[in-house]
């Protein structure tokens, strides 16, 4: 399936089963695209070109109930904008490759991940940026939530090449463990071959904070609640990037309760 993307757009797709999609954005077009993968899917391959002056916001909601393997490919050409979101809550093991390339001086992308880990459920990841031109700006973050059992592993690279002076790669992952016999493989990578650029990596990973479980169990909430507002707050600066007020409020209530916000985990 192609999809062309112009002017000022507001486009939803869904995904069932196993699909390749090819999507182009127009030159200085301007949109949201707003991508469900269905719990019937298993398989989802992402084309996406967003040409010289786009700007996308791209929010993508997994929902697949058995294991899906993703695929997903940007090239961001000349002055292009692309912001990329991933939520995904669902009981089920991840296979993930993303890919990014900045093509033309000028682009830039960012991504906000995050996923909760379920008992004995992988969800597994391998990204990278690449900066194939100079003045490109490019930012990964990431966020994970381990239940007990859980698994999570992610390698996050930035990838600068010769001659893409001026560039900027930035990436963090911050991994929020809770229970044990967790199992959690992050791998932050840098790969710069010019000197004139700006790049930083950031990892963190561990249990809650007891001062601050003590404060909010303090306050009332049980200790479930409390690990699931530790939780929801690992969570929201991925459902930022939505502009849907109503849809985003409907993504908050689902997020909350599978993190066990409301006691019914």
């Amino acid at each position: 399936m192609e999809t062309v993307l112009k002017d000022n757009f507001y486009e939803t797709i869904s995904i069932h089963q196993k699909q390749e999609h090819i999507i182009s954005v127009q030159p200085h077009s301007k949109g949201t695209l707003f991508v469900t993968i269905a719990p019937d899917a298993n398989a989802y391959a992402l084309q996406m070109n967003v040409q010289a002056s786009a700007n996308i916001n791209v929010f993508i909601y997994n929902q697949a109930q058995n294991a899906v393997d993703l695929n997903i490919k940007v090239n961001v050409y000349q002055d292009a904008t692309c912001h990329m979101g991933f939520l995904d809550m669902e009981d089920a093991p991840v296979d993930w490759h993303h890919f990014v390339d900045l093509v033309e001086p000028g682009a830039q992308y960012e991504i906000l991940s995050g996923q909760l880990c379920m008992a004995n459920q992988a969800k597994i990841c391998d990204m990278e940026v690449r900066h194939d031109a100079p003045y490109t700006d490019g930012e990964i973050k990431n966020f994970a939530v381990l239940l007990e059992h859980g698994h999570y592993e992610m390698v996050a690279n930035g990838n600068i090449l010769k001659g893409c002076k001026s560039a900027q790669s930035h990436q963090a992952t911050r991994v929020l463990t809770l229970g044990k016999d967790h199992m959690t493989k992050c791998i932050p990578l840098l790969l710069i071959d010019e000197n004139d650029v700006k790049a930083s990596h950031a990892l963190t990973v561990g249990q809650p904070d007891e001062d601050q479980m003590y404060y909010l169990q303090s306050r009332g909430l049980t200790k479930k609640q409390a690990i699931g507002l530790l939780s929801v707050g690992y969570f929201l600066p991925v459902l930022d990037l939505i502009e849907d007020k109503d849809l985003k409020q409907q993504l908050q209530q689902e997020m909350e309760s599978k993190v066990g916000l409301y006691g019914n985990q």
